[in-house]
């Protein structure tokens, strides 16, 4: 089978390559998938160029040769014990808790980490859900009474995460500050988005504002920073950013304006196939939809890879791998 492999940390031209390599076998509770869509993540890149974080599974070099976690596609064959699933399903799921390997021609999946894809939703949604669309709930529900009287901030809001984050929260009628670079204003306000800043000219935790809730996909400002633009009883959770800054959240948060009952913390990601077919429910009806920056094929992953390093590309880049 086809597949983007490597083997050494670098960029994306120099290092990723499209290879013949062996078809996957599942073993017990597993499922083999036929990808026909991946997601790219900014999880891919860290591991892709070895920042920090993306180091975390391997320091020294790549634990998975195979990038991709992300998949939809169609189940080809299942292993021994497996009963949730059979050959002709079409499924979707993150893979990031097993083998990853979703930038292939086929996937090997634990079956728990798999939903059914609901009628009427195309592969390349279904793909675009599980990481972001998942993210973006999950931070959500740390305030559990949004409504038309909450504010929320979403920094870094128009990568996949913020996109999705940014039509929930409007779902439930909150007014919502978005921001990102400039290049990305219109295609966020035409989202929904009742105010803009631009991140290059203005700092959101210095101009006075305060709000229920701030969702940080890029934190980079300090415990103390973060609670001055937080209303009393409000919540900061950080999703991602710089290492010192989810250092410092992880380790002060609980202090840092405990005295106005704020909470500062870390979001622990879990992929889950619950929430990833709520989501996909809710685009199925046309209530929620992933934002698609663009769809390559699998012959040109790494330019795919290279969007997302770029920082340009607003909601979700994609990969078709049945080209």
């Amino acid at each position: 089978m086809r597949a983007l492999v490597y083997e050494r940390y670098g960029p994306p031209d120099q290092v990723l390559r499209l290879a013949d390599v062996p078809r996957p076998e599942p073993g017990a509770d597993e499922v083999l998938v036929r990808v026909h869509a991946a997601s790219v993540n900014s999880w891919d890149w860290d591991q892709l160029t070895g920042t920090p974080l993306g180091r975390v599974l391997g320091p020294f070099k790549p634990r998975h040769k195979v990038l991709g976690a992300d998949i939809a596609g169609v189940v080809e064959a299942v292993g021994e014990g497996v009963t949730a699933f059979r050959p002709g399903d079409p499924v979707f799921g993150d893979l990031s808790e097993g083998k990853w390997g979703g930038f292939a021609e086929y996937a090997v999946a634990k079956t728990g980490e798999l939903a059914r894809m609901p009628d009427g939703l195309g592969f390349i949604d279904a793909a675009a859900i599980p990481q972001a669309g998942a993210l973006a709930l999950q931070g959500l529900r740390k305030r559990t009474a949004l409504g038309a009287t909450s504010s929320v901030l979403l920094n870094g809001a128009g990568g996949g995460v913020g996109t999705f984050a940014l039509q929930l929260a409007k779902a439930m009628q909150a007014h919502v500050t978005v921001v990102d670079r400039g290049e990305k204003r219109e295609a966020l306000l035409a989202l929904g988005a009742d105010r803009f800043i631009d991140y290059r000219e203005a700092d959101f935790t210095a101009d006075g504002q305060q709000y229920d809730l701030v969702v940080d996909v890029v934190a980079r400002h300090s415990p103390g920073r973060f609670a001055a633009s937080l209303k009393d009883g409000g919540e900061l959770v950080v999703i991602g950013g710089r290492i010192p800054t989810l250092l410092q959240v992880a380790a002060l948060g609980g202090f840092v304006g405990r005295g106005r009952r704020q909470r500062l913390g870390l979001l622990i990601y879990k992929p889950s196939p619950a929430d990833n077919l709520e989501l996909a429910q809710r685009c199925a009806a046309g209530t929620l939809r992933p934002i698609i920056d663009g769809v390559y094929p699998l012959s040109r992953g790494a330019e795919a890879l290279a969007r997302i390093g770029s920082g340009l590309a607003v909601g979700k880049v994609m990969i078709s791998v049945a080209e």
